[in-house]
């Protein structure tokens, strides 16, 4: 890994990796324009798709598995590495998988927008089940649906368990809100 930034962390305690300590306040993550990845399969696909990453956190097996990807990210990423005994008592949750990314949310497209590039959709209306939105666009993704919408009381599909039930499907199939 050539002209990747890597920085091993000293201990649950860095102050370096802080924004991990509340990835599950969704809240404040949308507030920053961020949300949250998990697993080496979604992380790989950001990477391919360009969607901007702002810092990875990982394992030591998740930095070799993803090592060769590693290289299609700009500088301005930073590739945290961490012991994965630190991950539950950082981040509260028991990320085994050892790989986490905090990504830029793209920007919302309208519904004239999807409605005018999409052959196909699936409407959900009340579906407050990440589990359950994540596996709608996971089907909507191997069944060719072109566009995916979605009412207010919808779960968000960049939603970290909903992006992780869809295998990276929320990030690939459009959707707006409405």
């Amino acid at each position: 890994m050539t002209d990747v930034r890597v920085v091993v962390v000293d201990g649950p305690d860095d102050p370096r990796v802080a924004e991990y300590r509340d990835i599950g306040d969704h809240d404040r993550l949308l507030g920053q324009g961020l949300f949250v990845a998990e697993g080496r399969l979604v992380v790989e696909r950001l990477i391919d798709d360009k969607i901007p990453i702002r810092s990875l956190l990982l394992n030591r097996a998740a930095l070799d598995a993803l090592g060769p990807r590693l290289e299609h990210l700009g500088r301005e990423t930073t590739t945290f590495v961490a012991a994965t005994e630190d991950f539950e008592q950082l981040t509260g949750y028991n990320i085994h998988r050892g790989c986490l990314a905090l990504a830029e949310r793209p920007a919302p497209r309208l519904l004239d927008e999807v409605l005018f590039r999409a052959t196909s959709l699936v409407v959900l209306e009340g579906v407050g089940n990440p589990d359950n939105v994540g596996g709608v666009f996971r089907n909507a993704s191997a069944f060719g649906v072109g566009a995916v919408v979605l009412s207010h009381g919808c779960v968000d599909p960049l939603y970290r368990k909903a992006i992780r039930t869809s295998m990276a499907a929320t990030l690939r199939v459009p959707f707006t809100t409405v």
